[in-house]
Parts: C-alpha cells; structure tokens; sequence
C-alpha cells in the first residue's frame, strides 16, 4: 500500500501576525508532505504593503518544503481534488475562513 501523504492548508492571519512570525511559520510545516499557503485572513488590519503570503511561500520553500501559493479558495479546492489521494489526511489551518476548503472538498 502506498504512504499516505499529509496536506496543509494554510491560511495566515493578520499581516502584522504573519510579519513577525515568518520565521517561526517557515519552520512550522515541517512534517507535512505537501503544503497550501492561500492569502492572508486580514481581519481587522489593512494591508500595509510590507508582507504578503508569497513571502511565507518563499521561506518556505527555502526550507525544502513542497508548498505552492493558491489565492482562491475554490481554485484550492480544485487542486485538492485533483492532487488528493485515497487515505491523504488533509487539514486546514488558520483563524479565518479556510475551513470553507474542508467543506467544500467534502461536499463535492
């Protein structure tokens, strides 16, 4: 049987947040197989221009994880649902809406 793979979903929050814990979120994925960092959940902040996802992506992929930056939450779903095999283990992380990925990955 082949090895079952862990995904992460992730979806970062606040810009301020995601600023000062590069560093740690880049060291942070190191026991999923395939990682997915989407926009970053806002919240109460506006984009302040200095940090964006892309900048977790690429000190993540620095650290020799397989990650890949997707902005929309429907077109995650699509590559789950093409990349996911049978037994994968897929969660969502983060303090905004990425649980809309799990839903709607089950729903269809």
């Amino acid at each position: 049987m082949k090895q079952s793979k862990l995904w992460c979903i992730f979806q970062p929050h606040t810009y301020t947040r995601t600023k000062s814990l590069l560093n740690e979120f880049a060291e942070a994925f190191y026991a999923a197989d395939k990682v997915i960092i989407t926009d970053i959940y806002a919240a109460r902040e506006q984009d302040p221009g200095d940090i964006h996802s892309k900048d977790l992506v690429e000190k993540l992929y620095q650290n020799n994880v397989d990650v890949t930056y997707i902005s929309k939450f429907e077109d995650i779903t699509d590559y789950l649902r093409d990349n996911v095999k049978d037994n994968d283990l897929v969660i969502t992380a983060g303090a905004g809406p990425i649980y809309q990925v799990a839903e709607a990955l089950i729903q269809k």
